[in-house]
């Protein structure tokens, strides 16, 4: 298990919708999708289609990155979560399996829905909460040690 800061992982079981930005041969590209949060693993899960825009890039470019936040008027109240990391579609089925099983408790609505599963393996997280103090920020990296760490993406 990571030791993710509590306000990283209250924020991330607290939200429930990702934006994504990814690139492939020079071409960028966002997305938003309802995610899932593995505090264990230190990952991210959302269902998208291989076929999607999004699907098409990850799986030639696994880095990625994105945000999640709220929209406030009130500069004071603004809190949100920058992230780097590398996305993954899921086709083992043992893998997939156990992912939905986290994803759909998270969403069930999302039941019916045939898609596959992806996970974006967690890299780097800045959250900034200026509730706290204007501009504080908690800073977060998977740590070297961790065997499947991709010390290539930044920030």
């Amino acid at each position: 298990m990571l030791n993710l800061p509590a306000p990283l992982t209250e924020f991330l079981h607290g939200h429930s919708v990702l934006s994504m930005a990814v690139s492939c041969n020079d071409l960028p590209w966002s997305a938003n999708a309802f995610y899932a949060f593995d505090e264990e693993q230190g990952r991210l899960l959302f269902l998208s289609a291989l076929d999607t825009r999004h699907g098409e890039m990850l799986t030639n470019n696994p880095q990625m990155a994105g945000s999640i936040a709220d929209q406030f008027s009130d500069i004071t109240r603004i809190h949100g979560l920058q992230y780097s990391g590398i996305a993954r579609h899921l086709a083992l089925p043992a893998e997939a399996a156990a992912a939905l099983d986290l994803y759909y408790r998270r969403c069930p609505q999302a039941r019916g829905m045939v898609a596959p599963v992806w996970e974006i393996r967690l890299l780097h997280l800045k959250f900034t909460d200026n509730r706290v103090t204007f501009g504080a920020k908690t800073l977060w990296r998977r740590p070297e040690t961790d065997p499947d760490s991709t010390p290539s993406v930044r920030p």
